[in-house]
């Protein structure tokens, strides 16, 4: 019997991967929510048919986006899926024990479990708070990296969201250029300029941070991978800094 929860997921041409997203999730709520930002593909034919209710609107940012979706669930409890996403057995064990109605806890935490090109890369497991009371958080942050600002305790779960967030090295490194792109111009609006010693130094940290100080050289290939694009995404980040310095002083 499904419970009084409502899951919301943001698509944009996921056609390949919403319908194991929605079938993860239909026997523990009773609302499934897609807010769709004009698919070209099936996406939302996909998500209709599987008994979701379909929003379209115009993407502004993730954040605006989900709060948008959030506003559109019928149930105070929500849980938040990516549509490369799906919900382990485990985890719909644990939320079907939750007594939604009198527990102290606002959210509840899980563990992201990652997997790149067939295989599980634990330096990217994390833990992500995607279930919580709609009356008691919200989505902040611009552009990327987009969390759950949430008042009151926060339980965890221990199981897990299984995540597909790649599924070759072109598309990785195709969307790594994108985040840097966002992530250069979210520190531009909070103020930050070119730094030299940041564009020399921080690609090197955030490789020799992601490859042994996260662990991600037990990760095989595919950790060496990730460490270069942890790199490849600072440098396009204080790269595209230093381009609009140069583009202000012609001004």
């Amino acid at each position: 019997m499904p419970l009084p929860i409502s899951v919301a997921i943001i698509t944009l041409n996921e056609e390949n991967f919403i319908g194991d997203c929605i079938r993860s999730v239909l026997d523990i709520a009773d609302e499934i929510l897609v807010v769709d930002s004009f698919s070209s593909d099936k996406t939302a034919e996909i998500s209709e048919s599987l008994g979701a209710k379909v929003i379209r609107r115009a993407f502004d940012d993730f954040s605006e986006q989900k709060n948008f979706a959030l506003n559109m669930c019928k149930n105070d409890w929500v849980l938040f899926l990516d549509a490369d996403e799906l919900l382990s057995e485990k985890a719909r064990q644990e939320i079907r024990k939750i007594d939604f109605s009198s527990t102290d806890f606002s959210g509840f935490k899980m563990r992201r479990k990652n997997f790149y090109l067939g295989a599980h890369v634990r330096v990217w497991d994390e833990w992500v708070l995607r279930l919580f009371r709609k009356s008691k958080g919200r989505w902040v942050g611009k552009y990327v990296h987009e969390k759950v600002h949430l008042d009151g305790k926060i339980g965890k779960l221990s199981g897990e969201i299984i995540h597909f967030p790649y599924h070759s090295v072109y598309e990785h490194f195709q969307k790594t250029l994108k985040f840097g792109l966002l992530s250069s111009n979210k520190k531009y609006e909070e103020g930050e300029r070119f730094s030299l010693k940041k564009l020399l130094f921080y690609p090197f940290w955030a490789f020799f941070k992601t490859l042994i100080l996260k662990n991600g050289f037990k990760d095989g290939v595919r950790g060496l991978i990730i460490s270069y694009s942890a790199m490849i995404d600072r440098i396009v980040r204080y790269s595209l800094l230093w381009e609009r310095d140069i583009q202000e002083k012609k001004r």
